[in-house]
Formats: C-alpha cells, structure tokens, sequence
C-alpha cells in the first residue's frame, strides 16, 4: 500500500504559481540533493514546469549537506551577490525558505518587493513569522491518517486486502511572500 503525492507535480504546481505573478528570473536552492529523491523530483517539476513557458532557472544551488535556517541565510546571501536582480527563489524546503527570509530581513531586502520566496512542506515554524511564507502543504498529516486507516483496514480484514495507492494533492499556500 502506498499513500502520498507526486513531488514532480509538485514542482510543476509551484512553477505555475510563481510565473503566473509574473516573476522570470527565478533561482532554485536545494538542500541534501540528489540524496533527497522527492526534492529532486520537486526540482525536476519546477525546472520542467519552467521549459515549459520558456524560462530557465537564473541561478542554482545544490547543497549536499542538511537544511538549516543558518544555511538557507547563508545560501540566499551567495546567490543574490551572484545575481542581484533575482526576484524569486523557490527553496526545497520551508527551514531553508525561512533562512532565506531571514536574509532578506537583516539586509533590508523587501519580500516580495525585492525578492520573493517560496518553500515547500507547510511547517509551523511559517506561523510565527511576521510575513506569510509561500509553502506547499505536502499533507503529511492526511497521508498519515490515511496509512493508518488502511493499515487498521488490512488488520480486520478476513481477506488479504488488494494493494491501495492513493495520491493526494498538494495545496499552495502564496503567503505574502510571492
């Protein structure tokens, strides 16, 4: 049995949003890649989602070590010296989006003004913020609930029950930050 999402569509869903407001010279950084394989497919959605209407990513980071406010600073403060007319980065994930926030705050930058962010997983840490991060809700709560209710299933079930793959879908969340 499986339960989950499609991190490609993911990707691509982002891509959408964030060319939808507009925004065209767009950076990407990612943490633990390629060893993150829903992060690459997240990547690999956003980057094609991209192609699609004819725009590629700026500038890229591929960080092989682990998510940290502290590195998502630190990444965001390199790659708007390389290219100061960004005005988006999408981040793996929302511990690195809030790093990258936290950039911007110390150095003045305006988000979305200046610079817009966006991250991925819906953390709490978003909610205590005093500017509303663009995240994606990956439904991990949900896809929990659901693996239990199938696991309570297969358990009272007097016969073998037939493999269950169900997708859920992500849900944006554009915050003030796009």
């Amino acid at each position: 049995h499986c339960v989950g999402i499609s991190h490609l569509q993911a990707g691509r869903d982002m891509a959408a949003q964030i060319l939808a407001r507009g925004y065209r010279r767009i950076g990407f950084i990612g943490t633990k890649m390629p060893q993150d394989f829903r992060a690459r497919k997240r990547f690999d959605g956003f980057a094609e989602g991209l192609a699609a209407q004819g725009v590629t990513l700026v500038d890229l980071e591929h960080y092989a070590g682990d998510s940290s406010i502290e590195t998502g600073r630190a990444l965001t403060a390199n790659m708007l010296a390389r290219q100061p007319d960004l005005d988006c980065v999408y981040y793996s994930g929302d511990v690195m989006s809030v790093g990258g926030y936290m950039h911007c705050l110390a150095t003045g930058l305006s988000v979305p003004g200046d610079v817009a962010l966006a991250g991925f997983n819906n953390l709490q840490i978003l909610s205590g913020l005093p500017l509303q991060l663009a995240t994606t809700d990956a439904c991990r709560r949900d896809i929990g609930e659901r693996a239990a209710e199938i696991l309570l299933q297969a358990r009272d079930s007097a016969e073998e029950l037939a493999p269950i793959c169900e997708a859920l879908s992500p849900r944006i969340s554009l915050g003030q930050s796009l």
